[in-house]
């Protein structure tokens, strides 16, 4: 049995969720650190579950965590959900007209929520990894996400512990960087203290990176493939170069730029 499965089962049976409210801020380390929890629990299995419980249970309330992924710290939440999207929005201190990316759990979650005109290995050279995938979305996809534009950046990251929570919670999640609109990245939960007291739970992966390195807080590289046989780089981020060889050098896609 995938250990998907075996979490989610497990999660299933846990006694009912304490209210988001008697959680705000509270902090929440993954067991193993930045290497162990990156891949997985290899021995404190329950911790983990009872984190990942944790998270299921305050984002089906509207709640907004804090999270680990592959490049640096984001904030998340359900993004099938309108008020939890309004949630997002106020931690942030976002504009409302700048979108939101999505994260899903496996590469066949993508098709549901985009429409997707590159081969499907080519998604799969790309993800799990730290590049952002900007498609034509779907009509499954909640409209009051991003209501200004017809496209959706999909992530994957490479990270166990937030593909399982997407993968869990059997919808994408809205994930976007864990700190105030302007601000730098983050690569510590302590370096975005600050919105503690706004989140209903802050999972502590350790430290992502060379938190001295600025070049480990440039996040995913943002390629948009919305027009078939070309691509735009949004913003190059920490891959550009794999990427790059992947998409011109693996399938001959040019840039539309």
């Amino acid at each position: 049995m995938r250990l998907v499965d075996r979490l989610r089962g497990l999660v299933s049976v846990m006694a009912c969720q304490p209210p988001v409210t008697d959680m705000v801020g509270k902090v929440m380390k993954l067991p193993g650190g930045a290497t162990g929890c990156r891949n997985g629990p290899d021995k404190n299995f329950k911790g983990w579950k009872e984190i990942l419980n944790t998270s299921v249970g305050v984002l089906q309330q509207g709640g907004v965590i804090g999270v680990p992924t592959d490049t640096i710290y984001g904030v998340a939440c359900l993004a099938q959900s309108s008020q939890s999207i309004r949630n997002i929005y106020n931690v942030k201190g976002r504009n409302g007209t700048k979108p939101l990316a999505i994260c899903v759990g496996a590469i066949e979650d993508i098709y549901k929520y985009c429409q997707v005109n590159v081969p499907d290995q080519l998604l799969r050279d790309l993800l799990p990894g730290p590049v952002t995938l900007v498609m034509e979305r779907s009509d499954e996809l909640n409209k009051e996400l991003n209501p200004y534009t017809s496209l959706v950046g999909v992530r994957i990251p490479d990270h166990a512990f937030i593909r399982q929570l997407a993968q869990i919670c059997s919808e994408p999640l809205a994930l976007t960087s864990a700190n105030i609109s302007t601000q730098p990245s983050t690569l510590s939960v302590e370096e975005f203290k600050d919105l503690w007291p706004l989140l209903s739970v802050v999972v502590d992966g350790g430290p992502i990176g060379d938190v001295s390195s600025p070049e480990c807080r440039l996040g995913s590289t943002v390629v948009d493939l919305s027009v078939s046989g070309k691509f735009t780089i949004i913003r190059p981020g920490c891959a550009l170069i794999p990427t790059l060889e992947i998409l011109k050098n693996k399938y001959g896609m040019s840039s539309a730029s």
